[in-house]
């Protein structure tokens, strides 16, 4: 059990929750989609005890928002950055989240790494002791996803290689990841992504054929301008029509997570 000091240094960090969370100098800053994909994934109808898993985790941004709402759920991070992974770590034992959220360094494209992440889930419950009586490794309840959507020479590129392998993807980076998705999630479960809107075909275009797309939601920064974020919902083997819907204007994304 921690001691006192330790229960209000985790009090204060939830508190002020996103500033203080550890970000390697160099590295990608999260920013606004991150927080909006963290939203949107508590918005989703899962499981009491649900578990997820990240895909591209960064310093565990929106696993640790997700949890801070729903600290019933678990969750399962992969990043390909060792530093990042590392600062994830960090931010899970400094929000006191260390026990239901475990960052890994690896590659979403690496079915090992993917099968890591699931051995991972059964140690979660053995330290809970809640194991399941089975030699089935457990498959998950949601992926949640925030790829590098940026495509090369949309911007300027970031001085930092950590930055812009963080920001820019390739042509297969959408496949990759929903593949893992695809690879992860139990029948019916849910790919929750986020993207820019300009990259919503691309997105599309990438799903698996078991993912079915179930919500677009266009998120929008200004009355006039067009949308700046889309959020994507899909399930696996899912037979609903798609709905597309209009996001509520982004006005103050560093509210999403609390504190509570």
């Amino acid at each position: 059990m921690k001691g006192s000091a330790d229960i209000y240094a985790v009090q204060a960090a939830r508190a002020a929750f996103p500033v203080g969370l550890e970000q390697p100098e160099g590295a990608f800053r999260f920013s606004a989609d991150a927080l909006l994909l963290a939203r949107f994934a508590t918005e989703q109808a899962l499981p009491e005890g649900a578990v997820l898993a990240e895909l591209g985790a960064g310093c565990g941004v929106v696993s640790l928002a997700v949890l801070l709402k729903k600290p019933e759920w678990r969750a399962v991070g992969l990043e390909r950055e060792a530093v990042l992974a590392e600062a994830a770590e960090c931010n899970a034992a400094a929000l006191g989240f260390e026990g239901s959220f475990t960052p890994l360094c690896g590659d979403v494209a690496s079915r090992d790494d993917l099968r890591l992440m699931r051995e991972r889930l059964v140690e979660q419950d053995r330290a809970g002791e809640n194991a399941a009586k089975t030699d089935t490794l457990p498959m998950f309840d949601a992926v949640m996803a925030n790829p590098p959507w940026r495509v090369e020479g949309s911007g300027r590129v970031p001085p930092s290689d950590l930055r812009r392998r963080a920001l820019f993807g390739t042509p297969d980076t959408f496949r990759e990841f929903f593949s893992a998705a695809d690879a992860l999630l139990k029948n019916g479960g849910l790919l929750v992504a986020v993207s820019g809107a300009e990259r919503t075909a691309d997105m599309l275009a990438a799903l698996p054929k078991r993912l079915n797309p179930e919500v677009l939601r266009f998120v929008f920064t200004k009355n006039s301008a067009p949308a700046e974020f889309v959020l994507l919902m899909a399930r696996k083997n899912g037979k609903g029509a798609l709905r597309v819907e209009k996001g509520n204007y982004f006005l103050a994304p560093l509210t999403i997570a609390g504190g509570g």
